[in-house]
């Protein structure tokens, strides 16, 4: 069983290699889908970086990228309520310091649409979506392979399964076919002796499967409303990415 994480009060009399420790098992457990052990780790490494400057004296973007993880394991078992409250000050903070397309903004608006869209707040969720995609097809840690771009790009196409059928089922048959390809060059790569897909990357491509089957197949809306029930009790969630985590991008949490 994952302890509690240690009080505030208490987080400045520990040693530099424990909190290292704790932060590490809180990746490792986001990574492999556990989201909710993964959740007390994530909220520690929060609090230990609270406060941090950098070298100017501003207030350093690692706590930002603490909240991120955080809010990939809150969207993870279900919690996107909080979530959008993680997201919203540390969208704000990250854009102020880096800008609107820096890589680390768009993951985070994306986990902002995916939140609001999973409290049901569609028309909130498609217009922070559909802003980031062109940002995250241009962006040179992303780009129109990425999985974070899938992801949004299914997203869309879930929203527009309402709106019009024609469409969606169009959007989501190009991202299934994107997605196809990326997954047989990485099985190329393997062949050649590259690396293997890693777990956070495998897990996204299932939360794109998932998305995609909803506008594609007429019986995986049912079945997604009940993995979503089901997932609020289970602690490890296989078919959610948020496991984003830390494959091909910034993932910064030196980020200064």
């Amino acid at each position: 069983r994952i302890a509690s994480p240690t009080p505030a009060s208490l987080l400045r009399k520990l040693s530099p290699t424990t909190a290292m420790c704790d932060q590490a098992a809180g990746v490792e457990l986001l990574n492999c889908g556990a989201f909710s052990e993964a959740e007390p780790h994530l909220r520690f490494a929060i609090a230990q970086t609270a406060g941090e400057k950098n070298v100017h004296g501003l207030q350093n973007a690692e706590q930002f990228m603490w909240t991120r993880r955080l809010a990939e394991s809150l969207i993870g078992q279900g919690k996107f309520e909080e979530a959008t409250r993680c997201l919203k000050p540390a969208i704000k903070q990250l854009q102020i310091k880096y800008g609107p397309n820096d890589e680390d903004v768009l993951d985070c608006k994306y986990l902002l649409a995916e939140s609001l869209f999973g409290q049901g707040k569609r028309h909130d969720a498609d217009p922070i979506a559909q802003s980031i995609l062109e940002g995250l097809h241009g962006n040179l840690k992303r780009g129109p392979d990425h999985f974070t771009t899938l992801k949004c790009r299914a997203l869309c196409a879930l929203y527009q399964k309402k709106q019009c059928k024609s469409i969606a089922k169009g959007l989501a048959q190009s991202t299934l076919e994107a997605l196809e390809s990326v997954l047989e060059q990485a099985e190329t790569r393997v062949e050649a002796g590259g690396r293997k897909l890693m777990e956070p990357e495998l897990l996204a491509a299932e939360k794109v499967r998932g998305f995609l089957a909803q506008v594609l197949d007429p019986e995986a809306d049912g079945k997604a409303k009940d993995s979503r029930a089901s997932s609020k009790s289970s602690t490890c969630v296989p078919d959610s990415e948020y496991a984003v985590s830390d494959f091909g991008g910034s993932r910064r949490p030196s980020k200064a």
